[in-house]
C-alpha cells in the first residue's frame, strides 16, 4: 500500500512540473523576454514605426543610417554635457528632434543642401553636432560613461517623437550655449523676425564659464584680425583709432560697428576676433584692447545652460521649452 501511494505521488509530482512545461512548447516554445525599457542593447525607435534618416559624417566622408531616436542620443552626448539634469536633456531632445524632422524632405525640408543626398550632417557649424557611442564613451570619464549613455537614452525615450510647433507648423528650433543674461531676437542674428524666437531674460546660465570672459588682443593683432572686413586699414592705427561707436539690439549684442570708418557685422566681428559672443563691451589700454563678453553663441532660442539652471531649480522641460520660445506647443510628431 505504502508502495503504490509512493507511485502515485511521484506521477502527481511529474505531471505538475512537467505538463506545463509540454504546453509551453505546444503553443510555439519559450516565449522570449523582452529587455528592460531602458537597456543599452534595445536600439531606440520612432512610436509607432521606424523613421530613418541619412547622416552625412564630416569627419569621414560616410553616410549613415539610424533610426531618428538612435540618432538623437548621439546628438545629446555631442550637444549638451550628460551630467546636466535630466529635464534639461529632455529639452533639449525635443529641441534637436525638432530641428531634424524640420529639415527632413519627408516633412518638407530640403534636407542638408552641403551635402546632397543626406537628411542632415555632423558639422556643428552647418546641422548639428552628433557622436557615436563609442565617441561619447571615449570623452566621458569611464567610471561616468555607462550612466551618462543611460541618461541621455532615458531623456530621448521620455520624449519620444515630441516636437515644437507654432501655429500648427514645426518651428525653426535653434539652440545655443550661454545667453549671458538675455536672449536675442531672431531678427537681430538673422534676416527674418520669427514670432517664437523673442528676446527673453535668463538669470539661469549664470553657472557657465561663459557667462562673463575677458580677452585681450593687442592693437596689432586687431588690425590684422579685421583686414578681410574693412577696405584698408592704416598701418599706425591703434585700437582707439580703430573702433568707432557700435549698434546694439535691445539685449546688448553689437548689430554692427566702424572699424576704420567702415561698417561691419556684428556676426563678421565676432568671427574676426574669435569672441565667443557679440554681446561684448572692450577697454583700450595703450597698445592693447581687452574685451569683456557675456555668453557663448548667437543667443537665439534654447539657452542650454540656462535650461540646465531651470531643471534645478525644479521646472520640466514644456517649462523650460516654454520659458525659451514663444507661444510653442509641445506636440507629437505628425506623419510624413
Amino acid at each position: 500500500m505504502k508502495r503504490l501511494l509512493a507511485v502515485v505521488l511521484c506521477l502527481v509530482i511529474v505531471l505538475l512540473i512537467g505538463l506545463p512545461a509540454l504546453l509551453i512548447r505546444a503553443c510555439g516554445g519559450t516565449e522570449k523576454i523582452p529587455p528592460p525599457p531602458d537597456s543599452d542593447d534595445e536600439p531606440l525607435s520612432q512610436p509607432d514605426g521606424e523613421l530613418t534618416l541619412t547622416i552625412y559624417q564630416h569627419q569621414s566622408g560616410e553616410l549613415l543610417e539610424l533610426t531618428l531616436e538612435e540618432y538623437l542620443v548621439g546628438v545629446l552626448a555631442a550637444e549638451m554635457p550628460a551630467s546636466f539634469a535630466l529635464e534639461a536633456l529632455k529639452a533639449q531632445a525635443v529641441v534637436a528632434r525638432t530641428y531634424t524632422v524640420k529639415k527632413m524632405p519627408a516633412f518638407g525640408g530640403t534636407g542638408c543642401d552641403k551635402h546632397p543626398g543626406a537628411d542632415i550632417c555632423t558639422d556643428s557649424t552647418h546641422c548639428q553636432a552628433w557622436q557615436s557611442q563609442a565617441e561619447a564613451r571615449a570623452r566621458w570619464p569611464q567610471q561616468e560613461a555607462a550612466g551618462y549613455e543611460q541618461k541621455l537614452r532615458t531623456a530621448v525615450r521620455a520624449t519620444a517623437g515630441q516636437v515644437i510647433t507654432h501655429e500648427g507648423k514645426l518651428i525653426e528650433a535653434v539652440f545655443h550655449s550661454t545667453c549671458g543674461g538675455q536672449t536675442e531676437n531672431s531678427e537681430d542674428v538673422w534676416s527674418t523676425a520669427q514670432p517664437y524666437l523673442r528676446s527673453v531674460s535668463c538669470t539661469y546660465c549664470s553657472g557657465s564659464r561663459w557667462y562673463k570672459t575677458t580677452h585681450e588682443v593687442s592693437s596689432a593683432d586687431f588690425a590684422a584680425a579685421v583686414v578681410p572686413y574693412v577696405a584698408a586699414v592704416p598701418v599706425s592705427a591703434s585700437g582707439r583709432a580703430l573702433l568707432g561707436s557700435a549698434h546694439r539690439s535691445a539685449s546688448g549684442r553689437i548689430k554692427s560697428l566702424l572699424i576704420a570708418g567702415e561698417t561691419v557685422s556684428g556676426r563678421d566681428f565676432r568671427t574676426a576676433l574669435k569672441l565667443p559672443s557679440t554681446n561684448v563691451q572692450w577697454e583700450i589700454k595703450e597698445d592693447k584692447i581687452i574685451f569683456t563678453a557675456q555668453g557663448y553663441g548667437h543667443g537665439v532660442g534654447l539657452c542650454q545652460y540656462g535650461a540646465a539652471g531651470l531643471a534645478a531649480a525644479g521646472s520640466s522641460y514644456p517649462e523650460i521649452i516654454d520659458h525659451y520660445y514663444t507661444d510653442v506647443k509641445v506636440t507629437s510628431l505628425p506623419a510624413p
